[in-house]
């Protein structure tokens, strides 16, 4: 992955014993600091945004990209810190402000100082390790790991990423490798060997209760955040599907008259069918063929699935292997890429299906609604005992601070949007810069200060819809099988999920399909792989393939034994 690595050592006796791992791909190596206890590089590609720059007293790495403000004042911002005419909590005070996706490092050079701030919401991952002997912090978790040499699994973390798909809280799938929490002020100093991690400013998202809204405010500020990130990306795509958040960014370039090259992958598998004859509607209907293009993709290989991988560490669950080529057309082509990410986010009612009566029955409601596994189960496979993981679970879901019945919202926002939306969005930066603007500021508060209740049944979207060309709201939404402004059966559709939610859970199970009798069969020759697997703490035997288990999990569970 691209991106800034630091490494402290503790000791002036100590030296840099680990060869750095080389770059991936066409990734370039630029060294920024290289002292006897502590070096700071990065690597990038060429569309990849980052800059280094030197002032008197200061090295200066600005990773990302900070849209709302000219470089002019950016850089003035980081002088005045540099010499120290602004304290560090008030560069944070401004960092966190600013529309963007970005981490900043400083050096003092005199003192041997780090200061790292990231963007409000996180929005890059940011990886750290501490021991006795070094602390380690950066972007790539493939250095991390080999640093640190980390070679097994946090058991908690593989527990709930075989549930979820993603390990919770701060936790990575690795053992002793977390994560940066968002909107943070580190400061490492290289003399002292000390380490200050302040309190992150990460909004609890509380959603609020405005009944009223002016829906041309919100599309305004969308537009606002767009605009930005036009003038500041070279060549800009959208990646296109039929649901409606990327679908609203394609009303939105046509609404505010941009031409924007759009391209929508075709899976070899056909599970996209519903979306390339949304997509197809959504074209004909803005009138934008010259402008969009379908890329034919083949099921992925061993070598695709190495790849992502490698990529992420097994942050990047395997059965996304096969947009790696989509991924590479950007790359290829030089384009940077905007995505509909975030928009079921902050313009989707969050609230659950059934009314939460309490923190295990939240945890009921989940394992219902995303658990792929058992909890037995999965506690088995893990070495852990089955009531220490479901009270880990629920104290993981008490961390938010909020009551049970707010606790599903929060659970959306800091577990799967950070860990599943993010860390996707993260994979494709490794072949192009990857951006969306639900995500930015102001229009993210605005569209999260609007109740739940005008968000219900899609009427966020339909009401933003219906200020665009195109009637966008008549094209049926794949994951509904019903256009928008079919509400009535929109109502009815929900209603019928309130029911299922409601029933006894139930595993979903996996047919006996040819991947599965595949994967069984991968299983049963490859005992190196199972030991690779058992080696990192995931003790799976070779017969657990032939009960039947959701396909997310057996891709997750093959993805992972590539790992070394």
């Amino acid at each position: 992955m691209p991106g800034f690595t630091f490494q402290q050592l503790y000791s002036s006796e100590q030296s840099f014993a680990k060869v750095l791992l080389d770059s991936q791909f066409d990734q370039k190596r630029l060294v920024v600091i290289d002292e006897k206890q502590c070096r700071l590089f990065a690597d990038y590609h060429a569309e990849y945004p980052i800059q280094k720059w030197e002032t008197s007293d200061c090295i200066v790495l600005l990773e990302g990209m900070i849209y709302d403000q000219p470089e002019a004042v950016i850089k003035k911002q980081i002088q005045n810190f540099c010499i120290r005419q602004n304290t560090a909590g008030q560069l944070q005070s401004w960092l966190h402000q600013r529309d963007g996706e970005f981490v900043l490092l400083i050096y003092h050079k005199t003192n041997h100082q780090l200061f790292l701030w990231n963007d409000w919401l996180g929005r890059l991952p940011v990886y750290l390790f501490q021991d006795k002997k070094q602390f380690t912090i950066g972007r790539d978790i493939r250095q991390h790991r080999h640093l640190a040499e980390i070679t097994s699994f946090d058991p908690y973390a593989l527990a709930t990423t075989l549930l979820f798909g993603f390990a919770l809280g701060d936790k990575s799938l690795w053992q002793n490798i977390s994560y940066l929490p968002p909107g943070t002020l580190l400061k490492a100093d290289c003399i002292k060997n000390a380490i200050e991690i302040s309190d992150n400013q990460f909004l609890g998202f509380r959603t609020g209760d405005l009944k009223h809204y002016d829906p041309k405010i919100v599309l305004n500020d969308l537009e606002v955040a767009t605009q930005y990130r036009i003038e500041k990306l070279k060549n800009p795509a959208l990646s296109l599907s039929g649901g409606l958040d990327s679908r609203l960014m394609a009303g939105i370039f046509k609404h505010m008259g941009l031409h924007i090259q759009a391209f929508t992958y075709q899976d070899a598998a056909g599970t996209a069918d519903a979306d390339l004859t949304a997509v197809n509607a959504i074209v004909t209907q803005l009138q934008g063929h010259q402008n969009h293009q379908f890329i034919a993709l083949q099921n992925p290989g061993e070598e695709q699935i190495r790849q992502l991988m490698e990529l992420k560490q097994g942050l990047n669950y395997a059965g996304m292997a096969f947009i790696l080529p989509f991924l590479e057309h950007f790359h290829v082509h030089h384009y940077s890429m905007f995505t509909g990410d975030g928009g079921d986010k902050v313009l989707a009612d969050l609230r659950p299906s059934i009314r939460i009566k309490s923190y295990p029955a939240l945890l009921h409601f989940l394992l219902h609604k995303f658990g792929r596994i058992s909890l037995s189960q999965t506690a088995k496979w893990t070495g852990l005992e089955t009531n220490a993981l479901k009270s880990y679970l629920i104290g993981q879901l008490q961390s938010y601070g909020s009551s049970h019945e707010l606790a599903y919202t929060d659970f959306l926002w800091h577990e799967r949007a950070r860990k599943w939306l993010f860390e996707g969005e993260d994979r494709n930066r490794a072949f192009c810069w990857s951006t969306t603007p639900f995500y930015s500021q102001p229009f993210t508060t605005v569209a999260l200060s609007v109740s739940m209740d005008q968000k219900a049944y899609g009427k966020m979207f339909l009401k933003l819809f219906r200020l665009l060309p195109g009637n966008l709201e008549t094209i049926v939404n794949p994951n509904w099988k019903l256009p928008l402004n079919q509400q009535n059966s929109i109502r009815k559709l929900f209603f019928r999920q309130h029911l299922k939610y409601s029933l006894p859970w139930s595993q979903i199970l996996l047919a006996d399909s040819a991947e599965k009798i595949l994967l069984i069969q991968y299983f049963s020759e490859s005992s190196e792989q199972l030991n690779n697997l058992s080696h990192k703490g995931l003790q799976l035997s070779r017969f657990d393939f032939e009960k039947s288990y959701h396909p997310d999990l057996v891709r997750e569970i093959h993805g992972l034994s590539f790992l070394q």
